[in-house]
């Protein structure tokens, strides 16, 4: 027998932006089955009283097994600064820390050399005729990296862990409303409705596998340090030296070693651009996931990468406790978009980013190939001067006419590429409407900030886990936002949209989420972007880029 635990969905979670968190699915309860669950009563797969020694000298151990064998590529990157870089798959939540997991864990699917969704841990799934069961076979030759097994347990107790850490992802597998595990090798989840994109959710690095007697022999230090961990992924943390740098080393024992080329990846953590451009110069690094925007000439047909990004960027507004009162008025916030010249940020980015009238992305498409942002209102006109007139209105009927009394804001960014962007921004609401009481203030602990609600006004941008547009419109859900945004009716436009089948209906429910955001405002949509990022691509082939997380394992040698 197994028992049955259920476990209400906590209302919390959070997105990322520009370096990414990102929560997907939406609110509703869901219960968890497994064998070995805690929670239940019972005890998990291997025994409660691991110790994180054993851990350390089992990840020694194969770690200097697999730099003795191997014979493939070394390579350095850059990619994220170790404020972003969270390993714990439950609360990782940047494209860095993302990234990362996705070579440190592995999922019932995972990415191929092409960015491919396909199984990974799981050897065979049967897929019920209604589309609400999924039946998965676990290979026989996956294991940790300390050499136990890869159990169903371990990814019943992985879901469970995703959801009550309440992290940026505590809402993934919302659509599924159980998970069993039958035996070692015989998972089973049952779905509150069909979902064509499932294998792209469990491929994404929170629905990954947990060893739950290591996260209770490690506690709070779970993932903080390579002995703090397990890996079932094809590589495993040996070093980390906090504020500059890990090491991921390829893992012999993987189950897949033989496709993956690459030995061992030094991933250098740095915050700052500049730094990290001049590391690609020099050679010292073959990727650099940003640059500062004067660098553009510089790496321009010199490995600078463009990809699609799915990717909105945004000014975010603090509705919270720890936001100015003024912030509280929509016809405010209402202002305060209609007066940015869009088509100015855009040149003044020179990234082909088109401007964004809508807070979802161009290129999500129906079964006519139809774009959802062809068929809705958009927030805002294209005529730049009316908007400007508009905003004056809103503005003085808020008693701030032509910005007397504005009170002071502290309008907080990520890095020098935010910065130069929110300044031209704070010019514009100087000059349309007269505030001149706004500050541009640069953090380096950002993403805690921003989470924390310690700002007025911020950056913010989403970057799609995968092509679907709940992915994107669930960030506005209550507590998915760090703008501390809640609407009952948003919220019910939302749930009624994800668990409708009609995919006419779902795209209307959809429309309603896009027309109370367009009057609500908690974001000011600017563009729509494109990644860029830096790439060393005539020595190197291989990079596996997905929704802005990139992979290293495949790289080859030109």
């Amino acid at each position: 027998m197994f028992a049955h635990c259920f476990i209400h969905m906590p209302e919390k979670g959070r997105e990322e932006s520009f370096m990414k968190r990102k929560a997907i699915s939406m609110l509703m309860a869901v219960s968890l089955a497994a064998a070995a669950l805690t929670a239940c009563g019972s005890s998990s797969s291997g025994s409660a009283d691991t110790t994180a020694a054993t851990t350390a000298a089992s990840t020694d151990s194969t770690a200097s097994a697999d730099a003795a064998s191997g014979s493939g590529l070394s390579v350095s990157v850059v990619d994220g600064s170790e404020d972003s870089m969270n390993l714990d798959t439950a609360q990782a939540g940047t494209l860095a820390g993302l990234s990362a997991c996705r070579h440190l864990y592995e999922g019932l699917y995972k990415l191929d050399k092409d960015g491919n969704v396909v199984p990974g841990q799981a050897k065979d799934v049967q897929v019920s005729d209604d589309g609400l069961t999924y039946t998965f076979t676990l290979r026989d030759d996956i294991t940790w990296s300390d050499g136990k097994p890869v159990t169903a347990a371990d990814f019943v107790y992985g879901f469970q862990h995703l959801k009550d850490g309440m992290g940026d992802y505590s809402t993934l597998l919302s659509m599924v409303s159980n998970a069993e595990a039958k035996d070692d090798k015989t998972l089973v989840l049952t779905l509150a409705y069909p979902c064509a994109y499932l294998p792209s959710v469990l491929a994404f690095p929170s629905a990954y596998p947990v060893r739950q007697d290591v996260v209770e022999a490690a506690g709070d230090a779970y993932a903080t340090d390579p002995d703090k961990a397990v890996y079932n992924g094809p590589y495993e943390l040996t070093d980390w030296t906090h504020q500059q740098s890990m090491t991921l080393t390829k893992r012999s024992d993987y189950y897949d070693a033989d496709s993956i080329t690459v030995d061992q990846i030094t991933w250098d953590l740095m915050s700052d651009a500049s730094t990290k451009a001049n590391s690609f110069s020099s050679g010292d690094v073959i990727f650099a996931d940003s640059y500062p925007d004067e660098y553009k000439s510089q790496f321009t047909d010199n490995g600078l990468q463009f990809e699609d990004g799915y990717m909105t960027y945004c000014v975010m507004f603090n509705l919270g406790d720890n936001g100015n009162e003024v912030l509280k008025d929509a016809n405010v916030r209402k202002a305060l978009s209609l007066a940015i010249d869009r088509n100015r940020v855009i040149e003044l980015r020179d990234m082909d980013d088109v401007v964004a009238n809508t807070y979802t992305p161009s290129g999500m498409k129906n079964s006519a190939g139809e774009d959802f942002n062809t068929t809705i209102d958009p927030w805002f006109s294209d005529d730049y001067d009316a908007n400007c007139e508009e905003a004056k209105k809103l503005l003085a009927d808020a008693g701030y006419p032509d910005g007397q009394g504005f009170p002071a804001l502290t309008y907080l960014v990520s890095n020098n590429n935010t910065q130069t962007v929110a300044e031209a921004i704070v010019d514009d609401w100087k000059s349309v409407l007269g505030i001149d009481s706004i500050t541009v203030q640069q953090e380096e602990n950002f993403f805690s900030a921003r989470e924390d609600g310690n700002y007025d006004l911020s950056y913010y941008g989403w970057y799609m886990d995968y092509p679907d547009i709940s992915n994107i419109l669930n960030t506005m859900t209550t507590g998915q936002n760090d703008a501390k945004y809640s609407s009952d009716d948003y919220d019910a436009a939302f749930n009624a949209a994800v668990a409708e089948p009609d995919e006419t209906k779902q795209w209307e429910d959809y429309a309603k989420c896009e027309e109370i955001l367009s009057n609500d405002v908690p974001v000011a949509p600017i563009l729509h972007a494109q990644n860029s990022f830096l790439f060393d691509d005539k020595d190197y082939d291989g990079l596996v880029y997905y929704c802005g997380e990139n992979f290293f394992g495949y790289l080859t040698k030109k």
